[in-house]
């Protein structure tokens, strides 16, 4: 990669740019979250924005699609489509088309579980859900779309029963029905496996051949080989800007994890001592049976990491031990270490569960404080004030994850990772016997994994046992037992 400090597009095309920052700053419930940005976008750049978490890439990507408007008085964003300059955003709504984690969520938050066609068929008509009549031209067209990004076999399954990676994909495939002229791509691979994300760097060499592409992530590793150019951020800041040459070691392999797998430690437990009890559990969603015969046992003094592919059913397992889900019948699931496990409130206070279904739920407009005080009732935002204790214990936590200059912020404006570490801290207020965490390494970057995983050792010595979703093989330190689950069925455990 070369570097180009003015922070402006190194060797710039002599084509008037379709996009232009000029001074622009961008401020989020009264914080400044970017800083006197100089930048231009050109017809054959194709940009990595690169960031570590709370760096401000996602604000960054919508102030270019035009979600977010530059701060009074900062500056000008000006847009060149047809050789006619705006400087709102009308056009850009339109030409510029931005899948991130928060529209994800929104699906999410407000129960919008359309098979996928249906939500791949809404990018066609250009709403947020379908709602319009289609023909059957239409249909071959959003089927088409699944097939480019190898979903076809998906057309059919509701949106929200989908793997957290697939309904990404599922969404990208809807963001390229709006025929879009720049395609704007928010941490496109959080959430994916190896062979998901693979794929799905595939297919955005194949788009960039007619879209101009834009994707953001924490590292400048294992990108797609379409991309030519890189903006740096630090703090809202631009600290980089420029090419990114064929060869370089950006691309890397991507068929492998950027970090090799750690070993399982080696534990010695007493098969006497059953904290969870799990016989013969199927669990059917929506006619689909997503867990397959299940047979597992937690222990006292195991950590389990729960392994498998996009779509395996890690969730629905952890969904399953957090007493979300119950077997089908001729299944069971006990709690022989559980105080109380017939009161659902009982229940939450010794296992906790942390997910992204969790983040993308968390709707109430509370502040970082307020978000870990609501731990204590398992409440969506602060529900009473806190005792003298309680409230010495939020202190702490915010000290111990590092979230106390984030205090006052609210959820809503943090980053991705950056909310994660508040909800690990919300979970571990009552120091629960077991904490289920659902790929809790999606949307870290390096600093904030290298945090998490010191404080889940932090978590262990407390007293909590650990079972972690993910389909990465490593960072296992904290862990001494592995669960492989294949199309909802136990592979291997060990």
């Amino acid at each position: 990669m070369t570097a180009n400090g003015d922070n402006t597009a190194g060797d710039a095309p002599t084509s008037r740019p379709l996009v232009k920052l000029e001074n622009v700053d961008v401020a989020l419930a009264g914080n400044r979250v970017l800083h006197d940005l100089n930048w231009e976008l050109h017809a054959g750049e194709h940009w990595a924005i690169v960031g570590a978490n709370g760096s401000g890439k996602t604000s960054f990507l919508r102030l270019v699609a035009g979600n977010l408007w530059p701060a009074p008085n900062s500056g000008n964003r000006r847009y060149d489509f047809d050789g006619d300059i705006q400087i709102d955003a009308v056009q850009a709504l339109e030409r510029i088309t931005l899948v991130g984690h928060e529209l994800q969520d929104r699906y999410t938050r407000l129960g919008w579980n359309f098979d996928a066609v249906d939500v791949v068929l809404s990018g066609l008509k250009r709403t947020d859900v379908p709602r319009h009549e289609t023909d059957p031209q239409d249909r071959i067209r959003a089927r088409g779309l699944l097939r480019k990004l190898k979903l076809l076999h998906l057309a059919e399954k509701p949106f929200l029963e989908l793997s957290r990676g697939q309904q990404r994909r599922v969404l990208i495939a809807r963001g390229l029905a709006f025929k879009p002229v720049i395609l704007i791509l928010d941490e496109p691979v959080a959430g994916l496996d190896a062979e998901s994300r693979r794929a799905l760097n595939e297919t955005i060499e194949q788009i960039s051949e007619d879209i101009t592409v834009l994707c953001s992530y924490h590292e400048a590793a294992n990108l797609p080989r379409n991309m030519n150019r890189i903006l740096r951020l630090a703090a809202g800041h631009v600290t980089e800007v420029g090419s990114i040459e064929p060869g370089s070691d950006a691309f890397g392999d991507h068929s492998r994890d950027s970090t090799p797998p750690r070993p399982i430690s080696p534990v010695t437990t007493d098969p006497d001592k059953v904290v969870i009890d799990v016989a013969n559990a199927s669990i059917w969603i929506d006619k689909q049976r997503v867990l397959v015969d299940i047979n597992w046992r937690l222990l006292e003094g195991e950590h389990w990491q729960v392994i498998g592919a996009n779509g395996a059913g890690k969730s629905t397992f952890l969904r399953l031990l957090h007493g979300q889900l119950r077997p089908a019948k001729g299944g069971s699931i006990e709690f022989p270490a559980i105080d109380d496990p017939d009161n659902v409130w009982s229940l939450r206070r010794q296992i906790a569960w942390v997910s992204p279904e969790l983040q993308a739920g968390y709707w109430y407009p509370s502040t970082v404080y307020q978000c870990i005080a609501s731990g204590f009732d398992s409440s969506i935002g602060q529900t009473r004030r806190l005792k003298p204790d309680e409230a010495e214990l939020v202190d702490e936590l915010l000290e111990q994850f590092e979230l106390s200059d984030l205090s006052k912020r609210n959820v809503k404006a943090l980053s991705y990772g950056q909310f994660r570490r508040v909800l690990i801290a919300r979970a571990v207020v009552h120091s629960p016997k077991v904490l289920l965490l659902d790929e809790p390494w999606e949307g870290l970057d390096p600093g904030n994994l290298e945090l998490i995983m010191h404080e889940l050792t932090q978590i262990i010595a407390r007293g909590s046992q650990l079972i972690c979703a993910t389909h990465f093989h490593r960072h296992a330190e904290q862990f001494n037992r592995e669960l492989v689950l294949e199309k909802g069925r136990i592979a291997r455990a060990g």
